[in-house]
């Protein structure tokens, strides 16, 4: 299945898991860029892909994406997701993969993830309690993406202060994720058995999402090699777009899909964790091939 899967890394080089994402999500595109502005030449990353679809799946890469059987629900959902559409129509059970408090329970017990809890407002001294064991604390959306709603807390009196509306939320673990003055995540792509390609976004942000892309590299000290970067824009569709949504995109994402700042730097990244991330992605994207989405746990949008 193919899968973008997102790493923070702690003070002490381990990777945590803290999103997997289905449908086709960014991050051949992201990586392309980063190669192109690294080497100044493309990637083959679009090659890699489609062989790995004829040879696993025996068919193109599009026509590998449209069988799958939740395809056609998950299009509207990421759109009502987003709060600019109407929750879709035909349901199937392979939405509830994107229930972050699900995938907590799926991936925890295969891969390093920061704990988590369902927050319940009206439950504080179990939360409190938490904030207090962990000391800092990320709050986020059990359903939503590019950051939306996302709180660090670090003071138990604004818990009782939140106004979250009727939105399900968690409270995880908060990892110090951070080199050279930036949040850094790193987006890992599998599918088929196989790992795609790593790339890292860079934010001054409290979340690094669709923040400055920056290329890989293996080496060491953990960090960027050239600290005082210039950075270089792109304003081009991308390549899951064209695939995606053809020739019906939605105006409102225009910027996720055409614009992207890639930094003219590399992130030094050690051997040892670079390989862990392309295990953990392997083994993650073979362990959600391997799902019986019937009997995966409702989700809080079932309600």
């Amino acid at each position: 299945m193919y899968l973008g899967i997102d790493f923070l890394i702690s003070p002490q080089l381990q990777p945590y898991v803290v999103e997997v994402n289905v449908g086709l999500p960014g991050g051949a595109q992201e990586y392309h860029l980063t190669h192109l502005v690294h080497f100044g030449k493309p990637s083959d990353i679009f090659r890699q892909i489609e062989g790995t679809s004829q040879r696993v799946y025996g068919k193109t890469f599009k026509d590998y994406l449209h069988s799958l059987p939740f395809i056609e629900s998950l299009k509207p959902f990421k759109i009502w997701m987003d709060g600019k559409g109407s929750f879709p129509s035909a349901f199937h059970p392979g939405l509830r993969l994107e229930d972050k408090w699900n995938q907590y329970l799926l991936i925890k017990p295969i891969a390093p993830m920061p704990e988590t809890m369902i927050f319940d407002p009206l439950n504080l001294n179990k939360a409190e309690r938490f904030l207090e064991r962990k000391g800092k604390v990320v709050l986020k959306r059990r359903v939503g993406r590019g950051g939306r709603g996302l709180q660090v807390i670090t003071e138990p009196e604004r818990l009782s202060k939140l106004d979250l509306g009727s939105s399900p939320y968690l409270l995880q673990e908060y990892i110090e994720s951070k080199i050279d003055g930036y949040n850094v995540s790193i987006r890992s792509v599998a599918f088929g058995g196989e790992s795609m390609c790593i790339y890292s976004n860079l934010s001054t942000r409290s979340f690094s999402n669709h923040g400055t892309l920056t290329f890989i590299s293996t080496g060491h000290p953990f960090g960027l090699k050239e600290k005082d970067f210039k950075t270089e824009s792109f304003n081009q569709r991308s390549w899951e777009a064209e695939i995606w949504f053809g020739e019906n995109e939605p105006q409102y994402l225009r910027h996720n899909l055409y614009e992207d700042e890639v930094a003219q730097t590399v992130l030094n990244l050690p051997e040892d964790v670079f390989g862990k991330i392309k295990r953990l992605s392997v083994k993650i994207e073979r362990f959600y091939e391997a799902l019986d989405l019937s009997r995966l746990p409702k989700a809080c949008f079932e309600n």
